[in-house]
């Protein structure tokens, strides 16, 4: 998953997301993406009801020719409604919700920005996608915490659904212990 001022490489291989980038880019709207997890069943299947509004950054071709794209992501969302179009392709009525807004890294919490750093060090897939680090910015740190940690969708879905970063630098609090 991706979430505000995240980043994430994708391949494109089937048509309807070819024809769906080509639409959000002569628009100039960007896409959604959302989670999918295979054991909820909700009003919408699968699909997880908050989701973010990402954009381009970058195009590319893969190895085995096929589309690359980097996105960035903008803001978050809740599904209202989906529609499923003639090739497969989700479309979906949805409303904004704020970000998370920025708080400063205290002294309590700069070993999580240090672990942060030490993982995009470590990998350097990750590390090239971000110029710049906001690891003064906990709420930002929090998010790429919860992007990479493996918990599941109904915890990430229920983290996302507040208005801050304090229940998730709760739970990180947990999981990477000082």
């Amino acid at each position: 998953h991706i979430l505000p001022n995240g980043r994430l490489p994708l391949r494109i291989i089937e048509e309807r997301y070819i024809r769906m980038l080509k639409d959000s880019t002569k628009a100039m709207t960007g896409f959604g993406i959302v989670m999918v997890d295979p054991k909820q069943t909700g009003p919408f299947g699968h699909i997880s009801p908050i989701g973010t509004l990402v954009r381009i950054i970058d195009f590319y071709t893969l190895e085995d020719d096929s589309l690359g794209i980097n996105v960035e992501g903008i803001t978050r969302f809740i599904i209202d409604d989906i529609t499923v179009e003639n090739d497969g392709l989700k479309t979906a009525n949805i409303h904004y919700i704020a970000n998370w807004p920025d708080q400063k890294t205290t002294k309590e919490d700069c070993y999580l920005s240090d672990k942060l750093s030490e993982i995009y060090q470590q990998h350097p897939n990750f590390n090239h996608l971000y110029l710049l680090k906001e690891m003064e910015n906990i709420s930002w740190v929090a998010q790429r915490w919860l992007e990479l940690l493996p918990i599941s969708v109904e915890q990430k879905q229920l983290l996302l659904q507040q208005p801050d970063c304090c229940c998730t630098l709760e739970v990180l609090k947990k999981l990477i212990p000082v």
